[in-house]
């Protein structure tokens, strides 16, 4: 399902406290609805392109800010395309939630326990542990 529009941007925060050190932000836009969120670097706002995004100078450090930048920017990309061609909806909130790590399913995480337990029961039968350590007894 195609979005009217997408916009992807980096920017610095303002803070509460008066300083040059400032958090980078992500803004995506999709179909006018925009999500942030801090990617978790902080940058000095006077060594900062806003027209361009990016950290200014040749120094090592604005050069791994810029790669990281550049990554995140390129994973956004490839899980855009991907939902395109799933033809799942786009959103600015799913976009975000998969930057944040944040989709993985729930039916994932019951597999896990469900896994977890019948490697527990597996235990119990060679008699590394008791039966009562797998049983429920919260009834």
């Amino acid at each position: 399902m195609l979005e009217s529009s997408f916009g992807l941007t980096f920017f610095l925060k303002v803070p509460r406290k008066k300083s040059n050190l400032r958090y980078i932000y992500l803004r995506i836009t999709v179909d006018g609805i925009p999500k942030e969120t801090s990617t978790k670097r902080k940058w000095d706002i006077t060594r900062w392109d806003q027209k361009a995004e990016r950290a200014i100078g040749t120094k090592e450090d604005s050069k791994i800010i810029n790669f990281f930048l550049t990554a995140i920017e390129t994973k956004v990309n490839q899980y855009r395309n991907d939902l395109l061609y799933a033809e799942h909806s786009i959103t600015s909130q799913k976009i975000i939630d998969f930057i944040m790590g944040r989709l993985v399913p729930k039916v994932k995480v019951l597999e896990e326990f469900l896994n977890h337990n019948n490697e527990l029961r597996a235990l119990v039968d060679v008699g590394e542990y008791a039966i009562g350590t797998h049983e429920c007894k919260f009834r």
